[in-house]
């Protein structure tokens, strides 16, 4: 039988998985932001001033303080990940709540172990409509989860502020069954609106958000190091009352 996937509510014992989820995911793009900071123009400005360092205090004579590069690089590498840690942990820990999903995998007990070409087409609500026997004869794994809060700007709304899918299973087909598992409680519930924020550098995020109908309403920039480094931020938002409207135009129901 073909692996499936299951979207339910949090469960107790589910915070261990959803942690190990939560961290994996963003530890995942630490390596496309570091590579987007060593382009900016903080990391110029560092080099010239370690460079000026080393000449003027610590006489090291001008040619050799090209070591200077390898430093910053480093520099921004440690920085970089270490953020991205603090950002996971505090992430994982900040855990779940009464609006909280997970997306749960069968698998069979024996399966090759590859998951980066796996095919899903089969996604469940709450309970699998699979047969018992069969279910006895797979093995289930959180991969994903997604969290929404009420929003602290707008009354009656929502915001999604925590959605991971462990990198080794394919993310835009898990991530959209998350969100509209969102959107559909938003709707039955009767929120006004439910928005969440993206980075510069969580492009495949954003375009599962916009292709599920969400709409930019906000672009900004967050300070990291004054004026100096700066990300771009996008505030997304949809209204689920339209979004139920026109699910039919949209290609991706949970059966």
């Amino acid at each position: 039988m073909k692996p499936f996937v299951v979207i339910r509510k949090l469960e107790g014992q589910d915070n261990l998985q959803c942690q190990r989820v939560v961290k994996d995911f963003i530890m995942a793009g630490a390596w496309d932001a570091f590579v987007s900071c060593l382009f900016r123009e903080i990391t110029l400005q560092l080099v010239v001033i370690v460079w000026a360092i080393l000449f003027i205090f610590c006489g090291i004579p001008l040619y050799m303080c090209c070591i200077a590069i390898p430093v910053v690089i480093g520099l921004i590498l440690f920085t970089t990940y270490g953020s991205y840690f603090n950002k996971s942990n505090e992430l994982a820990i900040r855990g779940g709540n009464s609006m909280c999903w997970v997306a749960e995998i069968y698998k069979p007990l024996v399966h090759n172990g590859l998951t980066r070409g796996l095919e899903i087409d089969q996604f469940y609500s709450d309970v699998p409509n699979v047969d018992s026997k069969e279910l006895n004869k797979m093995r289930r794994k959180v991969v994903g989860t997604i969290s929404c809060k009420n929003h602290l700007m707008l009354e009656n709304s929502g915001w999604i502020y925590r959605l991971a899918v462990c990198p080794r299973y394919p993310f835009r087909e898990i991530a959209e069954q998350l969100i509209i598992r969102v959107l559909e409680n938003a709707y039955d519930n009767q929120l006004l609106t439910i928005e969440t924020a993206t980075s510069e550098c969580d492009e495949a995020i954003r375009e599962v958000y916009l292709k599920l109908g969400f709409t930019l309403r906000l672009v900004y920039h967050k300070q990291i190091i004054g004026n100096t480094l700066k990300i771009m931020k996008s505030q997304l938002g949809i209204d689920p009352f339209e979004w139920h409207q026109n699910r039919e135009q949209i290609n991706v129901e949970l059966q």
